[in-house]
């Protein structure tokens, strides 16, 4: 700590800019002491071997009466082998190897077949600070299992696109299978335009080549930004992604979450899909998480975010939903809008736990009304004048952390390291009681339907669903034996109809009739919806671990809903028949889309416009 104070006397010595407040002219150590602790916010975290890993973003803290914000130049890494509370919670901090860099909205990879995580691939600047430029490139870092580990440049090695082409920030972030995605986002240049981007890069960690395809045949025409996307392992021949949400141009045009996006690594095509029930407000800089349940079913976290608007108006975006899969279902947590916030980051971790990490208070007002504004700054100034205002209080997550429970659907007040199998909450469970698994107005199409056909869960009571992930040549071989079998079978037909039934052991036709009942059981059993057993007991939900930082609570603006959230009717015996038209129920199809990054410019239609706003 004494390096530390030192530090901050440094800066508030040497800082360029004064608002009463102290903004330092360089990085500093991401792990702040709690007792002084403000905020976090624009990092990355990702989730290996039992380690949560949280890189660059800004932060903020206090020092004596002033407050010092900083871009962290330290990998924060969080132990999930044990219990801890905000109180008791050890946070490490490893140092980077020079010219590792230290970006706000950038991003991590994660290879969990080698255990590497990748940085560096996106990003930018931080706002605070001095601006400290770091080389394009692509990082690897590999964890020593302690909470530490090692960091290599990979620019001698990987494709040279991370080096020679601008390095992309804003976008959407994923990795699963083998491969990182990187989804739309802007590209800049020094003098501060930005340029739109509408692609869907992805990276292949084994043959480290770089990938692009355009996304502009679905509603979001791939320029999104600011939204969420997560990789699905358990749909599909190699996974599926989804997004959502966000906004286009980053002029506050927000995607509708009255639909998503899926696409399909393996086919390479691109899907919209209707959703339905409680259907959150459009927003974005908002968290994604999401965990397969003991129900073969995948359920995705949506939390906090804001629409664009600083102030009491942001509220209501202090809210929790979860969209399930393969149903399509919005679900909403009931508890108070209190502490709304975005620029936050959440994964899931053990059980049905989801780690909520930071955020800015959206509640306070973009520029600071304190007379700073009458000479009108203008420029990088300027909007730092208009950045720092949502870091100045203290987040009432201690430490900037929270846990959701998402069978609960609440807070709790700790992490459990080794907590119950994850069922869905009941809410969840009753929709699929009914419905089945499957959307209420049925899959956009029958290419949609099937790769939803394909599942693969970890102790899967129906093997055969996973029939899609077997190689041709188990597929041959099976075909090859099945048929052995087949004429073995009819073979014995024959000896049996030729040797007469007559002198044949018989058994009695209502052993027969019980024997086939139970297997008609067994076979429903393990294809039916689990019941409401359910690992966690039902309680009311606990006050979450805050400081003393209270604001009064508020009515929630209603969200979009569907027209049949309130009461879920019986089952149709036939899907209703589906309206394709307009932007809605989308299949896109990328055939010659594809296109290899050695030679690749950004062409014209993958550009929208140029401006020069910048945006928290």
């Amino acid at each position: 700590m004494a390096v530390k104070s030192f530090l901050s006397l440094w800066c508030l010595l040497t800082a360029k800019v004064s608002l009463s407040h102290g903004i330092c002219p360089r990085q500093a150590d991401g792990d702040v002491d709690d007792k002084v602790f403000l905020r976090r916010a624009f990092h990355s975290s990702a989730v290996l071997n039992g380690w949560v890993y949280i890189d660059g973003g800004e932060f903020s803290y206090k020092s004596g009466d002033d407050i010092i914000y900083q871009y962290s130049n330290t990998l924060l890494s969080i132990d999930l082998s044990k219990d801890w509370t905000n109180d008791t919670i050890n946070i490490q901090s490893t140092p980077k190897t020079t010219g590792v860099p230290s970006l706000r909205n950038g991003g991590i990879w994660v290879d969990e077949r080698n255990g590497v995580l990748y940085t560096g691939f996106a990003g930018t600047e931080s706002f605070f600070g001095d601006r400290a430029f770091y080389p394009q490139g692509l990082w690897s870092f590999v964890p020593d299992g302690s909470g530490g580990g090692d960091w290599k440049n990979l620019n001698d090695t990987a494709d040279p696109s991370f080096v020679d082409l601008p390095r992309p920030y804003k976008g959407q972030t994923s990795s699963g299978d083998g491969q990182g995605f990187f989804l739309g986002g802007f590209v800049g240049n020094e003098t501060g335009q930005e340029t739109t981007l509408s692609n869907l890069n992805t990276y292949d960690f084994v043959s480290s080549k770089l990938t692009n395809q355009t996304m502009s045949s679905v509603s979001t025409r791939g320029l999104e930004q600011y939204g969420g996307m997560i990789y699905v392992p358990n749909f599909g021949n190699r996974g599926i992604l989804i997004s959502m949400g966000g906004d286009q141009d980053d002029q506050d045009d927000l995607a509708s979450f009255l639909r998503v996006q899926i696409y399909d690594p393996e086919t390479q095509k691109r899907f919209e899909q209707k959703t339905s029930g409680h259907t959150p407000q459009p927003r974005k800089q908002f968290c994604i998480a999401g965990m397969s349940s003991n129900n073969r079913t995948y359920e995705v976290l949506v939390y906090a975010g804001w629409a664009g608007q600083y102030g009491s108006s942001s509220m209501p975006y202090d809210s929790a939903f979860v969209l399930t899969l393969p149903g399509f279902y919005w679900v909403k947590a009931d508890y108070p809008s209190q502490f709304p916030r975005h620029g936050l980051s959440c994964n899931a971790v053990t059980g049905s736990q989801v780690l909520i990490i930071g955020g800015i208070d959206t509640t306070q007002q973009k520029r600071q009304q304190n007379g700073q504004q009458n000479g009108r700054q203008n420029g990088y100034l300027d909007d730092r004048l208009d950045h720092i205002s949502v870091f100045n209080t203290t987040d009432p997550f201690k430490q900037g952390l929270a846990i959701f429970d998402m069978h609960k659907m609440g807070w709790s007040t700790s992490y459990t390291a080794k907590p119950a199998v994850y069922a869905p909450a009941p809410q969840i469970q009753d929709y699929y009681n009914i419905r089945g698994l499957k959307p209420e107005a049925g899959f956009a199409s029958a290419d949609l339907e099937h790769i939803f056909s394909v599942a693969n869960f970890d102790n899967d009571p129906n093997p055969a669903t996973d029939y899609a992930r077997k190689s041709n040549a188990g597929a041959i071989a099976g075909g090859v034996i099945g048929g052995v079998i087949g004429l073995a079978a009819v073979f014995g037909l024959f000896l049996y109809f030729r040797r007469g039934r007559a002198g044949l052991q018989r058994e009695p036709s209502h052993a027969a009739y019980e024997k086939a009942t139970k297997s008609t059981s067994l076979r429903r059993q393990k294809l039916g919806v689990v019941g409401h057993e359910q690992p966690h007991p039902e309680q009311a939900h606990p006050e979450l671990p805050v400081v003393r930082h209270e604001r009064p609570h508020s009515e929630l603006l209603p969200e979009v809903k569907s027209e049949k959230q309130e009461v879920i009717p019986a089952p149709r015996s036939e899907p209703e028949p589906i309206e394709l038209h307009g932007d809605s129920l989308i299949l896109a199809e990328l055939s010659a889309g594809s296109q290899d990054m050695d030679n690749f410019e950004f062409p014209a239609e993958h550009i929208k416009k140029t401006f020069t706003r910048e945006k928290s």
